[in-house]
């Protein structure tokens, strides 16, 4: 089966693939109680932590938010922030606008 939501190369302990599909989403309501399509700015280092873990599990089922912690550091973390921007912005991407749909659907 071919993959839906493109992966994004990350480079962490080893080089990882973040990856924010809908499984990704319901881990990180489940460690968090956040719905992804609510957080922003006001993220939490727990957020970041377990948003990094959620999208890094379709890897590594064995992978923990705790191993993920240990993987970034005040140096890594601008890169991992556009590296989830990025994986956000795969998974979520623009709707077409009503008059594009409307031209391809003729």
């Amino acid at each position: 089966m071919p993959d839906i939501v493109k992966n994004i190369p990350i480079t962490l302990d080893k080089v990882r693939n973040l990856r924010l599909d809908l499984n990704a989403m319901v881990l990180f309501e489940e460690a968090t109680g956040k719905s992804v399509f609510k957080i922003g700015a006001d993220m939490s280092a727990r957020d970041i932590r377990a948003l990094l873990w959620a999208c890094l599990r379709h890897e590594d089922k064995n992978l923990t938010v705790e191993a993920v912690g240990q993987m970034v550091t005040p140096e890594n973390i601008p890169d991992l922030s556009a590296q989830l921007i990025e994986a956000f912005n795969t998974a979520m991407p623009e709707p077409e606008s009503e008059t594009q749909g409307e031209a391809l659907s003729r």
